[in-house]
C-alpha cells in the first residue's frame, strides 16, 4: 500500500459514526477534567487516530450490521480503556508529555492522574452495560486484567533475562488484546459468527502496531512523536527493538545503552541509538516481525465477505507499517 493513502480515506465507510465517537470521547475528557478544579488550563489533545473505535465500527460493518452507528459508543469504550491505561502508564513512567501536550500527571499530580484513569475505566464499563451483554462486558474486563498482568510480569525483571518472545507476549497482552476485543465485540453482539476471525485480526494488528510504535520511539524525532524520543530507553522498558539491540551490541555498547536508563540523554545519544539499530539490523528484524503480524492479520480477514469495511481494515493493517507517529 502506498503511504499516501490517508486515514480519512480508510475511514470513509464509517465517517459519520466515527465522528459521533470522537464527540463522545471529547465529552468524557471534559467530564474528567471538570472533576479536578485547577483553574484555566489549555485543552488536552484527545482521541488521537481513534484506531480502536474505527476498527470496532469497521468490524461491525464487516460482520453484517445494517447500520454501524449503534456501535459508536461501543468503540468509545475501547478508546477510553486505552486512554485510562495511558494515564496510568504516564504515572509509572514519570512522563510529562502525551500527544504533544502535558500528561495528566504533569497537569495535576500522580494521585489525581491515577484516579483519573480509574474514573475512565469506570465510565467505560458503565457504557458497556448499555449493550446488555455479559459476554461483552466479561471479555472487556478480561482485557484490562491481561494488560495489568503483562506489566506485572516484567516488574523487577533483569535486562539480560528478557527475550524477544517476552516482548511479543507483552505486546499481545498490553496492546493487542484490546484491539482484538474492539474488533470481536460487535460480532459477539451480532451473534458471534465472525468473533474468532476478528479476534485473530485484532491480535495480529495489535502486535504489529506495538512493534512499530516501539520502533518509532527510537527512530523518530521528539517533535514528530509529541514526546521525548528514545523515552523507552530512559524509562527502562523492554521493547522488541531494544531487546534485539541489546543482544547484538558488544559489552561497551550494552553499557552505554544501560547508562541511558533514568538519565537525561542527548541528541548525540539518540543518534547513536539510531545508528546502532541500523548497524546491528535490529531495526530490520523488528520491521520484518511487524510485517509478519500484519500478514497474519490480513490473512484472518479472508474469512470475511468482501465489503468496503473489510477493505478498510486491510488498508489499516498496511497503514500501521508506514505511519511515522
Amino acid at each position: 500500500m502506498s503511504d499516501i493513502i490517508s486515514l480519512d480515506i480508510l475511514y470513509q465507510p464509517i465517517a459519520a459514526a466515527l465522528e459521533e465517537a470522537r464527540d463522545t470521547v471529547n465529552a468524557l475528557w471534559q467530564d474528567a477534567l471538570r472533576l479536578v478544579r485547577m483553574g484555566d488550563t489549555p485543552p488536552l489533545k484527545v482521541g488521537g487516530k481513534l484506531l480502536r473505535p474505527a476498527l470496532c465500527l469497521l468490524s461491525a460493518g464487516a460482520s453484517g450490521a445494517p447500520d454501524v452507528r449503534p456501535y459508536a459508543r461501543l468503540g468509545v469504550v475501547f478508546e477510553t480503556l486505552h486512554t485510562a491505561s495511558l494515564a496510568h502508564d504516564d504515572v509509572i513512567d514519570h512522563a510529562a508529555l502525551r500527544r504533544g501536550a502535558a500528561s495528566l500527571n504533569a497537569r495535576w499530580d500522580n494521585h489525581a492522574a491515577v484516579l483519573g484513569g480509574d474514573y475512565l475505566v469506570a465510565r467505560a464499563v458503565q457504557m458497556l452495560t448499555e449493550y446488555g451483554s455479559c459476554e461483552v462486558i466479561a471479555n472487556a474486563v478480561a482485557c484490562v486484567r491481561r494488560m495489568a498482568e503483562g506489566e506485572l510480569f516484567f516488574f523487577g525483571r533483569d535486562d539480560s533475562s528478557v527475550r524477544p518472545e517476552d516482548c511479543i507476549m507483552l505486546a499481545e497482552q498490553k496492546t493487542a488484546s484490546l484491539f482484538a476485543e474492539a474488533c470481536a465485540a460487535p460480532a459477539r453482539l451480532l451473534g458471534g459468527g465472525y468473533c474468532e476471525t476478528l479476534h485473530r485480526f485484532g491480535i495480529g494488528f495489535g502486535i504489529a502496531f506495538q512493534i512499530v510504535d516501539d520502533l518509532l520511539d527510537l527512530t523518530q524525532t521528539s517533535e514528530t512523536l509529541g514526546k521525548p524520543a528514545c523515552g523507552d530507553i530512559v524509562e527502562g522498558k523492554h521493547t522488541l527493538p531494544i531487546v534485539l539491540l541489546r543482544q547484538r551490541l558488544d559489552e561497551t555498547g550494552r553499557e552505554r545503552l544501560k547508562a541511558m536508563c533514568g538519565a537525561e540523554i542527548t541528541e548525540d545519544d539518540r543518534e547513536w541509538v539510531r545508528e546502532q539499530l541500523h548497524r546491528t539490523r535490529a531495526e530490520e528484524t523488528a520491521q520484518a516481525t511487524a510485517k509478519e503480524y500484519v500478514h497474519k492479520a490480513k490473512e484472518a480477514l479472508r474469512a470475511l465477505p468482501d465489503s468496503p469495511y473489510r477493505a478498510s481494515m486491510e488498508g489499516l493493517a498496511d497503514y500501521i507499517l508506514v505511519r511515522v507517529s
